[in-house]
């Protein structure tokens, strides 16, 4: 059996949603790592977890510096498999199992599986979320042994998605420079670019999950809003990725349009709007200078920890 490990990451979280999504994966994997970014420590509130192993940071390091904590814990500890997961993604009760079969149809069928990933419920509206830029083919369960329907994407987001622990010592781990915003979209465009190995989403691996801070309406359609905090990384990190060779045209121009539509809807719209107005500006000065090229943001896990 494929030892399977999950990576949970916090900041600040909600513990009345954060405890549901930690019971909903305990039993599933074979252990569970948090990683927290928040200033301050939950082991108290972690305590009712006793086969968690907690590691709180008491700093704000990124998603992306969390997430290759637990790489390299579940590396060095000889896993087939990490889990990804976050504080507020619910996952069903037979989702791992679900991602796992659907990862070695794939396999089986001579296709290189970078990740698999589900297929996320917006939690206030309960509609999935569908991107159709995103998706590449559909693969229908016929043509793979015991599987799911399974979307072929560009990318995938991390939540809730399962990586073979051999691809990051190929591919590298997540982008830190990036810090949060396109992190996981990231991984998957550089997985292709380098190793040739596809992302997919599977069709009935479905988990209730929430972007952003919730949706509002902007004339016709709901829109996903984000904390000041994250849309300076949206827009500094959008820049900074339209100069990678690897990260899709479609991504760059349907981004481009949704960043200059934001650019006005934000400080316009949305309370507090000098902060945001603030953060955009932020984040298309630094997004303007290109990232420091000495940056570590290919975390090679295949080298000793220290």
């Amino acid at each position: 059996m494929a030892k399977v490990g999950a990576i949970v990451v916090l900041y600040n979280p909600d513990f009345t949603v954060t405890r549901n999504a930690l019971s909903s994966l305990v039993d599933q994997v074979d252990q569970v790592c948090v990683v927290d970014n928040s200033l301050s420590d939950h082991t108290e509130e972690l305590s009712r977890f006793p086969s968690v192993e907690y590691k709180p940071l008491l700093k704000n390091i990124g998603i992306a510096a969390e997430q290759n904590i637990g790489i390299r814990y579940f590396i060095d500890l000889g896993y087939d498999f990490v889990l990804f997961s976050d504080q507020d993604s619910i996952a069903p009760g037979n989702v791992v199992d679900k991602l796992l079969e659907n990862y070695q149809a794939l396999k089986e069928a001579g296709i290189k599986v970078g990740a698999v990933g589900t297929r996320a419920i917006n939690r206030q509206s309960g509609l999935l979320y569908v991107d159709k830029s995103n998706e590449i083919r559909v693969i229908n369960k016929r043509a793979l042994s015991n599987s799911s329907n399974v979307t072929e994407c560009y990318s995938i987001k991390s939540s809730i998605s399962l990586i073979l622990c051999k691809a990051f010592n190929i591919v590298g781990g997540f982008d830190e420079s990036l810090f949060i915003d396109g992190v996981d979209n990231e991984w998957c465009w550089r997985a292709w670019h380098k190793c040739g190995l596809r992302s997919f989403i599977v069709e009935d691996a479905k988990i209730s999950h929430m972007l952003g801070e919730g949706d509002r309406c902007f004339f016709w359609k709901k829109v996903a809003i984000a904390s000041p905090f994250r849309v300076y990384y949206q827009f500094r990190n959008y820049l900074w990725l339209c100069r990678r060779e690897y990260v899709p045209r479609y991504w760059k121009k349907k981004n481009g349009m949704k960043f200059f539509v934001k650019l006005f809807y934000y400080p316009i719209c949305v309370a507090p709007r000098a902060m945001y107005l603030r953060c955009i500006v932020h984040g298309v000065i630094t997004g303007l200078n290109p990232a420091k090229s000495n940056w570590p943001i290919f975390l090679m896990l295949s080298k000793p920890s220290n």
